[in-house]
């Protein structure tokens, strides 16, 4: 037995494991001296495995629904902001005090052209 059970099987392991699950299953007379190990044991356990996959897999398939919502609603408020700015500049100018209200800069503040250089610094 494996003494850490907080990660995940492989999927490798795991389709061999249900196929050895299976075949045992389909023996007639498997009849094991251990209790722990009875073919209703094993028939629980893989259904409850079967059970667990599909739930899994219908999660996935919800997350990966409301993610691609969720895509889209943020992409139609970016649209409408930057349309909205658009609107703002067109309506009170690109050097009004709402500009800048928007986190925008005014057209004043600007700077435009290249960084000039400084010449040495005389002490």
């Amino acid at each position: 037995m494996p003494k850490r059970k907080s990660t995940r099987v492989t999927q490798r392991i795991l389709a061999k494991d249900v196929t050895v699950a299976r075949a045992v299953l389909d023996l007639a007379g498997y009849q094991p001296s251990n209790s722990e190990y009875t073919a209703d044991k094993l028939r629980a356990a893989l259904d409850a495995f079967e059970r667990a996959s599909a739930s899994e897999q219908q999660a996935a398939e919800a997350l990966a629904k409301a993610r691609e919502a969720t895509i889209d609603v943020e992409w139609n408020l970016h649209e409408l902001v930057l349309g909205v700015k658009r609107q703002v500049i067109a309506q009170y100018g690109d050097d009004s005090d709402e500009i800048s209200a928007l986190g925008l800069k005014k057209k004043s503040e600007r700077r435009y052209g290249r960084p000039k250089k400084q010449g040495p610094s005389q002490p």
